[in-house]
């Protein structure tokens, strides 16, 4: 399994190691029902009585657990009742319990039963803010009035009430795309307001008891990128491997880029510096050396010069240089004309 919808606050401590947050998908609003003559507002009040809290296993009834824990509500006398929702409410309605508490939607047909049964009553959290600050992965809800039917005004008041916190986590080696596919999809679904929610609150990027991925920090932070919005999911995934493998080859490359022109200025110099030596090293022969014997060997040298500098070729940031080479080969022609006259 890559992904699961868990409530808040019931990781391990080395589920870190491996796991994601995606951040909050959506509140599940808890209601609690009971049957008693006088109204119940505080947990304290459940001493003694007949509790379903849900099933073994699940993060509704270790949520409640902490409630009651936490509010002093658990004593010898309470007894806490193995059931799911749609059976806690029958058993309520027929008095075999004291309190039903389950978490479900406005729209479920357990939830409107329990609403339409005689006898039995919705209970009003007082405390239900500071159970969500003292309680992680609750959240303090109000249900307004008639927000289940305006004609029948159900609830005939507002009803605080308390909410799981639930998120998306993911396995830290499902690849960054299919985590972005999910965050979409979940935005997708949960975009849309609700009779608890703004529109645009979900997801949220909520605190967590585990870290958000990276790919879900950028998604809360930038939202989609420019590939995203207005290319396909393949296209944006290739994108993303290209710029991923070309920006480190672009940037190890600059310092090359910046040498080549370098290189390329020193490689033609260098070849004139040489023409202009070997010149140098002749003219400089012609001027100290007497021996008319050696002007065919001089001749033959310049001939050699002359031949290499008319086959050369420059770009034309050099060709300034490569005129006065010339110059200089005209110049030393001359020095060898005279010496022949001479003879």
């Amino acid at each position: 399994m890559q992904a699961a919808l868990t409530a808040l606050g019931f990781t391990r401590t080395d589920d870190e190691d491996t796991l994601y947050s995606l951040g909050g998908v959506f509140d599940a609003p808890i209601f609690i029902f009971y049957r008693n003559a006088e109204p119940i507002t505080q947990f304290a009040q459940f001493r003694g009585k007949r509790l379903s809290i849900g099933t073994p296993g699940t993060a509704l009834r270790a949520l409640i657990f902490q409630v009651l824990t936490a509010t002093d509500a658990v004593d010898a006398s309470t007894q806490l009742v193995d059931l799911d929702s749609a059976e806690a409410i029958d058993a309520l309605i027929a008095g075999e319990i004291d309190v039903a508490i389950f978490a479900s939607q406005l729209d479920t047909s357990f939830l409107q039963r329990a609403l339409g049964a005689p006898g039995l009553r919705l209970m009003n959290v007082a405390q239900a803010e500071a159970i969500a600050k003292t309680v992680p992965g609750l959240k303090h809800l109000v249900l307004s009035r008639g927000l289940i039917s305006l004609t029948r005004d159900i609830p005939n008041s507002d009803v605080d009430l308390l909410a799981s916190r639930n998120s998306l986590l993911v396995r830290k080696d499902l690849h960054p795309a299919l985590q972005y596919l999910l965050l979409e999809a979940m935005r997708e679904v949960h975009w849309a307001p609700g009779p608890f929610n703004r529109l645009g609150e979900f997801p949220a990027e909520q605190p967590n008891d585990l870290p958000l991925s990276p790919t879900a920090e950028a998604f809360y932070r930038s939202g989609p990128s420019f590939w995203q919005r207005y290319t396909s999911f393949w296209l944006t995934s290739l994108l993303n491997r290209i710029v991923f493998f070309v920006i480190p080859v672009v940037a190890a490359l600059v310092p090359v880029i910046g040498f080549a022109p370098r290189f390329y200025r020193w490689f033609y110099l260098h070849r004139i510096n040489q023409l202009h030596r070997a010149l140098g090293n002749l003219e400089s022969e012609l001027a100290h050396s007497a021996d008319r014997s050696r002007l065919g060997e001089y001749q033959a040298r310049l001939a050699e010069i002359e031949s290499a500098v008319q086959m050369f070729r420059v770009a034309r940031p050099f060709e300034i240089d490569l005129h006065r080479l010339r110059i200089h080969l005209r110049m030393v022609q001359e020095d060898v004309s005279r010496m022949a006259d001479v003879n």
